[in-house]
């Protein structure tokens, strides 16, 4: 599997030694965190928008899905370069000073165009792909897209082709600037709760994919 090549969107010259190329890095933080922000300019306008979005990866290709009534989709299906960026915070780097004090964290940013998935077989196989992602075996317990709910959706594919990763990580390394001052970090943790059942659910037994889920 070969690394990205660097771009003039993707070269990064400030902080370059925290650039990621490889595509394991690139991957694993896409697939580590559940949503990213869509941005791209409108056409019409030539003003900035962006959209909020659960995602999902297969192989090179990331993908997401919406409403084909929404404006912001219509927009993404009709090939208007469009940039990803996704993103968690890992710890706050305590430094001995203010001006060192910093952020750990895992980003990517992708750039492309998006194309729409029109095929029904292949549409239903990649949100039943995204379902598992999120729960696994749910998909045959829970009743199963309707064609008018099929038809109703977007899933939109776009190739990994153009991507960064930026990663900062570690400890402060000024230590030797203020001895007396403690230093650290304060990790920043995220994650998925516990399982509230709704007020219809009750004391109904949880189904075998919410009980292997716990387990993990």
């Amino acid at each position: 599997m070969s690394d990205f090549e660097p771009t003039a969107r993707t070269r990064m010259r400030h902080c370059a030694h925290k650039a990621r190329y490889d595509r394991d890095t690139v991957y694993q933080i896409i697939d580590d965190i559940p949503e990213c922000t869509i941005a791209v300019c409108e056409p019409q306008t030539g003003l900035p928008r962006q959209m909020v979005s659960t995602h999902w990866r297969i192989d090179d290709a990331l993908y997401i899905h919406g409403s084909n009534g929404s404006g912001f989709c219509k927009l993404l299906a009709a090939g208007v370069p469009a940039a990803v960026s996704i993103a968690a915070t890992d710890g706050l780097v305590l430094a001995r000073s203010a001006f060192d004090t910093s952020i750990n964290f895992r980003s990517v940013s992708v750039y492309g165009q998006f194309e729409a998935v029109r095929a029904r077989d292949e549409q239903l196989a990649l949100l039943q792909g995204f379902y598992e992602k999120l729960v696994p075996g749910r998909w045959e317990e829970v009743r199963a897209p309707t064609p008018q709910e099929l038809a109703a959706t977007f899933v939109l594919r776009l190739p990994l082709s153009e991507a960064v990763a930026k990663v900062s990580e570690g400890e402060p390394d000024d230590q030797a600037e203020a001895p007396d001052v403690w230093g650290g970090v304060r990790v920043y943790r995220h994650g998925w709760g516990e399982l509230v059942a709704d007020g219809a659910s009750g004391d109904k037994p949880l189904p075998a994919s919410l009980r292997r889920l716990l387990e993990r």
